[in-house]
């Protein structure tokens, strides 16, 4: 018989730290604190760098543990600053201290190379490490993966999120205190969902169930029929037992809310660009974007192929969610249009310049695939079966060494 889900949450895994010295634009006095979770197969080559939704801190995807295992693959989820046990910092530093804190944290942990994943507003985080530190990815094999990435509502045309055209900074930014206050009466929360603006508009009057911050779904709509995580082990959750399942849901918000969520109202804004001066890309590399990052990127692995370095092939998988309320169809179809058809090759430079290059081939495979039966919150639920071909292809992209 598996463990309680209040044992597998009070494993040491869910509550590391690491702390480093800031450096360069982000020096400080005092160092920084992280907290992460490290879980999965800890002796795996095959280890992912997880970049979380908006409420999307180091507990929420702990589901995912068993299959992870299974496939021998380790999960590297770091919270964000002011999540968790993060220390927290201005607006502008945010992505600038992620990307100071990354190769630290591998390095701390003797870990030479990642795949990257991330979900919803994850993406953001996922391409600003991906074009600062290429070379952190697998030397021959890169992969990365997007669940339900976000898209911004200027593409996705998405009404209640337009809406917040109209919000001023400072109310998007009460949205973490909101939704604690909240938690205490209503559903569990979770990463960027339509609830989250009508939560803002109306907590004023009324509350509104906001969605749940982890990949399992909250009813047995689902089939949870027996999976390879399903084992018989000791350190292994029953992910098949509904009870076991909403112990979890349960235990992970008592968890998520027991710590500091204020970094939740900052990323909101930064998601939703308010105010509109704040840029998703690191002060280093410009990108104002995804239809901007994309052919950043794709120039990025020519120019290494063309400087004699070994001949790596990337691979950008994206899973979308069938009913998508935070994206839509126009928003997927906008996103999955970026990467098959970058239409020019910017090159990295300082923010403020641009050059743009003639149109070439795709320098990566893009696959992308719509998750039938999911929807935005739930897509990484293992029931749906995307989380778990991701993790078998993780584990493809690391080849182990055969003995002779």
């Amino acid at each position: 018989m598996g463990m309680s889900a209040l044992e597998f949450l009070c494993d040491i895994r869910f509550h590391r730290s690491f702390v480093f010295q800031g450096s360069g634009a982000t020096r400080r006095s005092k160092p920084i604190r992280v907290s992460y979770a490290d879980y999965g197969d800890q002796h795996s080559d095959a280890v992912v760098l997880f970049c979380g939704a908006l409420v999307g801190g180091r507990f929420c995807y702990s589901p995912l543990d068993g299959l992870a295992k299974a496939y021998n693959v380790r999960i590297i989820h770091p919270d964000r600053p002011g999540i968790g046990g993060s220390d927290p910092v201005e607006l502008h530093e945010r992505i600038p201290i992620w990307l100071e804190m990354v190769p630290q944290l591998l390095n701390h942990l003797k870990i030479p190379h990642v795949a990257i994943a991330s979900h919803s507003g994850g993406v953001i985080y996922a391409l600003n490490t991906i074009l600062t530190h290429p070379h952190l990815l697998h030397p021959t094999n890169p992969y990365v993966t997007f669940f339900a990435p976000w898209v911004h509502h200027s593409h996705s045309g998405i009404t209640h999120l337009k809406a917040t055209e109209f919000l001023p900074a400072p109310v998007i930014g009460k949205f973490a205190s909101m939704a604690k206050f909240v938690n205490t009466n209503v559903m569990p929360l979770a990463g960027l969902s339509s609830s989250f603006i009508h939560g803002i508009m109306d907590s004023f009057h009324y509350s509104t169930p906001p969605p749940a911050p982890v990949p399992l779904t909250p009813t047995n709509t689902v089939s949870r029929s027996a999976s390879i995580c399903s084992l018989d082990r000791p350190d292994v959750l029953n992910l098949d037992d509904q009870k076991v399942v909403e112990q979890l849901r349960r235990l992970i918000l008592e968890y998520l809310y027991a710590e500091s969520i204020d970094g939740v109202s900052e990323d909101a804004k930064l998601f939703l660009k308010k105010p509109s001066s704040i840029q998703w890309c690191s002060p280093s590399i410009f990108w104002s974007d995804i239809d901007y990052a994309v052919p950043l990127l794709s120039k990025l692995i020519q120019e290494a192929s063309g400087n004699g370095q070994i001949q790596r092939k990337w691979t950008i998988d994206t899973f979308h969610a069938q009913a998508d309320n935070m994206v839509g169809e126009k928003g997927r179809i906008w996103f999955d249009q970026c990467w098959r058809n970058p239409s020019s090759t910017p090159s990295i430079d300082h923010v403020g310049t641009q050059t743009v290059g003639t149109e070439r081939e795709p320098s990566f495979e893009y696959r992308s695939e719509i998750v039938r039966g999911s929807e935005h919150n739930y897509l990484m639920d293992p029931a749906y079966g995307a989380a778990e071909k991701w993790l078998q292809r993780v584990r493809e992209a690391f080849p182990q060494i055969e003995e002779v």
